[in-house]
């Protein structure tokens, strides 16, 4: 589909409207024949109706290939003003013409199906948008390539207008060689009796489609009428052809940019909201070209006809993604050419009655005067007619629902904001990104942004039974709390089998203010299924509460903890809530419940983190120790640790307690220290305190180096805290 619109954005460049109306003006057309010329390609629908019927049962692409071959073969009937010319040219002009789009519209109406065969609710947006921006990137090439040519004198009169036609053709025929590949099973299917007013009934009865179907009738009205601002800048303001070809261009570049921007947005914020500020948008640009004189620099029309047909033209992809989410899946084909029908007969008015509109140039220039000058053009009442067409947009979108959609508010806070299109950027590039390290950056990235399409994202992701940035986004909102996604972190956290539930319980204890959060943590410690549940719940909750209030339950859960995760969960709750550190008179209970020393290692090293002693670390002295460099990992801890005089006066002894491991001689030299402490000034170690005197009542066989290095390191910390 993207290769045949590639080359389709090269046919339809030399075979459509722009040198169309080149060639018109050429021979002398009246702004009636270049108001039929704007409107054509959609006139050409009133012969939809007997598609379904012609084309019954024949498979969707192969129809839709001929019929793309068929449009470039009725081009070779312009190599007949080479010998005709006046109004006979005009006329076969125009009926070439009108055969093209009979083609083109055919096709156009299969297209709109295809579109929606090979995409999905899901990406609908993007892919409409990418199609669209294949389209135009190669629209531009070859019209630039067409302003080049026509810029040089020889070719540009007939001569080269028709042999670019010719070179159209040619690549028309590549289209429909990439049409024809693109596989289907879809079939043209006609039902006896769903005529063209039979379903245009139907969808009027339903509110749903009847304001869909309008928004996209009200926007290809807009559409037909902004065309004519090509013959404009010819016939008002006398450009060259070439430089007409050039405002082609810039107008292409502006649906590349439309489609981008609905690539960005639509899928994720629904097309109304983009719709109701686009018509607001483009209401403001038509009043510029209503006010506009011909004695303005020609680049400011080159500027108003990019914003102008930026909006128009997003407009047209909103509202084809809004109809095609209700388009029926069994008579796609049928709905497809009764709207495009629809489309032929308000095309056809719009274009004749706005030629009938520019014909009164005189009456339009004098029409406004600001401050005693006369403002406006030839063609302003052309451009208030798209005002009023155009106001009747807003008011359609005003009352357009659509199922998922953001607010207007919502939107804006989105689309007008640094935050929103951050948060678009970097949801774009986590849909693009498999590196694990920048999939986390971005997730912590999305977790600062506080605007609204950020907080969906993460709720989108936050619902998925499993996505590979479930965890990243739970962690994020544990940092980064959100009130609006508290529900959602909840009933994470209560599901006993998701793979996130410790960390949603975790995130839970960011929620400090929330009885929410605390009433769920409460239940989840009392009837949590599995301990680690519960020990989660009990550090989170103490987070919250930080008081004595479910102390007791805490202490008594923590003594059937099994896992070293478990006690340091109950460790970090009594922490918070016990200020004065009674929990640590259960110094030696790992020793008692005889846990491995890697166990009372980290329990040891949890407890020195909350005393937050200073250098050295409990943790570093373990971690020398374990790593066996240096071999005398005791050394330098003991030589700064002179400045306790006990341990000054008996350095070489404690080595030497250490060396032959006598751990009793060891007791008895922290307990001196201790005893000669006096802590009583800090709750917390005075409990500690009490904690290591109970070594003088243990059996000192259960002891061993990861005790005896724990000890000295407390005693020591102790001592040299004590008052002097």
């Amino acid at each position: 589909m993207y290769r045949q619109e590639l080359y389709n954005g090269v046919a339809y460049s030399l075979l459509g409207d722009t040198i169309v109306y080149l060639l018109a003006i050429y021979f002398g057309a009246g702004n009636i024949a270049l108001g039929y010329i704007s409107s054509a390609s959609y006139i050409a629908g009133i012969v939809l109706p007997f598609v379904p019927q012609m084309f019954h049962g024949r498979n969707q692409i192969k129809v839709q290939s001929l019929v793309w071959v068929l449009r470039g073969v009725v081009c070779l009937g312009y190599v007949g003003l080479f010998v005709i010319s006046g109004d006979l040219a005009v006329l076969l002009l125009l009926f070439v013409y009108t055969l093209f789009n009979i083609f083109r519209m055919i096709g156009i109406a299969l297209n709109d199906s295809t579109l929606k065969n090979i995409s999905s609710v899901s990406n609908r947006g993007k892919v409409v948008a990418n199609v669209n921006a294949a389209y135009q990137s190669s629209s531009i090439v070859v019209r630039c390539l067409t302003a080049l040519i026509l810029g040089v004198q020889r070719f540009g009169g007939l001569a080269g207008l028709v042999g670019l036609q010719i070179f159209g053709v040619i690549v028309n025929f590549a289209a429909s060689r990439e049409m024809s590949l693109i596989p289907s099973r879809s079939t043209i299917v006609f039902k006896k009796g769903r005529t063209v007013m039979v379903l245009f009934k139907e969808a009027m009865a339903q509110q749903m489609f009847r304001r869909r179907l309008i928004l996209r009738w009200l926007s290809t009205a807009v559409a037909v009428i902004f065309g004519l601002t090509t013959p404009f800048l010819r016939i008002e303001l006398g450009l060259s052809n070439s430089v007409v070809v050039l405002y082609s261009v810039v107008l292409g570049v502006s649906v590349i940019a439309a489609s981008f921007v609905s690539k960005q947005f639509s899928d994720r914020l629904g097309s109304r909201p983009l719709v109701f500020f686009s018509t607001l948008f483009a209401l403001f640009f038509f009043m510029a070209w209503v006010l506009i004189t011909k004695s303005v620099n020609p680049i400011w029309f080159f500027v108003l006809g990019f914003f102008t047909n930026f909006f128009v033209a997003l407009i047209s992809l909103l509202t084809f993604r809004l109809v095609a989410q209700v388009m029926p899946d069994d008579e796609t084909v049928p709905f497809n050419s009764m709207v495009n029908f629809v489309i032929a007969i308000i095309a056809f008015f719009v274009g004749i009655f706005s030629g009938f509109l520019a014909d009164k140039g005189d009456i339009a220039r004098s029409l406004f005067v600001l401050d005693g000058r006369v403002a406006g053009n030839g063609y302003t009442l052309v451009f208030l007619f798209a005002i009023a067409l155009t106001m009747i947009e807003v008011l359609v979108a005003t009352r357009l629902q659509e199922v998922g959609a953001y607010s207007s508010q919502e939107a804006a806070q989105v689309i007008f904001s640094m935050h929103g299109i951050r948060a678009v950027s970097m949801i774009e590039k986590l849909e693009r990104t498999n590196d694990p390290a920048k999939r986390r950056f971005l997730m912590l990235s999305l977790g600062e942004n506080f605007n609204n399409l950020a907080t969906s994202e993460l709720k989108q992701i936050l619902a998925s039974p499993f996505s590979p940035d479930k965890l990243e986004a739970v962690r994020t909102l544990a940092d980064r709390p959100r009130k609006s996604l508290l529900d959602d972190v909840i009933k994470v956290a209560r599901d006993d089998d998701s793979y996130v539930q410790l960390d949603a319980i975790a995130a839970l204890g960011s929620y400090r203010k929330e009885e929410k959060a605390k009433d769920a943590l409460l239940q989840l410690m009392l009837h949590g299924r599995w301990s680690s549940v519960r020990s989660m719940a009990s550090k989170s909750l103490a987070r919250i509460t930080e008081s004595t209030e479910y102390l007791s339950l805490v202490n008594e859960l923590s003594h059937s903890a099994k896992h070293i995760d478990e006690v340091i969960d109950y460790l970090i709750a009594k922490r918070f809530m016990d200020k004065s550190g009674s929990f640590y008179q259960e110094f030696f209970l790992s020793i008692d419940q005889g846990r491995s020393a890697t166990f009372r290692q980290t329990r040891y090293a949890v407890i020195a983190s909350f005393l937050k002693f200073g250098s050295p670390r409990l943790a570093g002295l373990y971690e020398q120790m374990n790593l066996g460099t240096p071999k005398d990992f005791l050394s330098p801890f003991l030589t700064e640790a002179r400045d306790l005089n006990q341990i000054d006066l008996y350095f070489n002894e404690v080595l030497s307690y250490f060396k032959n491991q006598d751990w009793v001689a060891l007791r008895d030299f922290c307990l001196g220290i201790l005893e000669v402490s006096d802590v009583g000034f800090d709750p917390c170690f005075d409990n500690l305190k009490k904690g290591l005197l109970r070594a003088r009542e243990m059996d000192i066989a259960t002891f061993d180096v990861q005790d005896a290095l724990a000890m000295l390191y407390f005693s020591y910390s102790l001592g040299k805290n004590a008052k002097s």
